[in-house]
């Protein structure tokens, strides 16, 4: 009969400590929680509870994660399409130059016997030589090297080469 009313007296306190805990206080690595406490973790579903709010954090991170990565890829392709152009645009450039410096040379070449050609080929040498060696960027110096270009083609056709 002792063996049923302390039952019976136990039974409320364990369901009201079962109540009490909150499934913070349901830490597995807390090794200073007693044995009621774990009991009463375990049955009143707080450990079920945090294993659950921990596995919608890691979920959350999981999307975290594969967002930066998209994001990641992305900033690398446009970083390489970028490079890509730019190396494009630096060609671009050498070749306005070779091609400026030849025709340079070849409305020279023919305007040897006039000295008025001469000097406006030789004011155009000076630009250019001046647009090179300038802290200009690319698209500018490309700018000025085709208004040269226009002024070559110009003593050109003075020339009819």
């Amino acid at each position: 009969m002792k063996k049923i009313s302390l039952i019976l007296l136990l039974s409320p306190l364990v369901l009201l400590t079962g109540c009490t805990t909150t499934p913070e206080q349901c830490d597995p690595t807390n090794t200073n929680i007693g044995i009621m406490d774990k009991i009463s973790c375990n049955y009143s579903g707080n450990y079920q509870a945090r294993i659950d709010k921990k596995e919608q954090i890691l979920a959350d991170e999981k999307r975290a994660n594969a967002q930066f990565r998209e994001i990641y890829a992305t900033i690398e392709k446009q970083k390489n399409s970028t490079s890509l152009s730019v190396k494009q645009k630096q060609a671009q450039l050498q070749k306005l130059k070779t091609e400026l410096t030849k025709l340079t040379k070849e409305v020279k070449d023919k305007a040897k016997n006039r000295d008025d050609l001469q000097a406006q080929v030789k004011d155009i040498e000076q630009q250019m030589n001046k647009v090179n060696n300038s802290n200009a960027s690319d698209m500018e110096k490309q700018v000025e090297l085709d208004k040269l270009n226009k002024k070559l083609q110009q003593l050109q056709k003075a020339l009819n080469i």
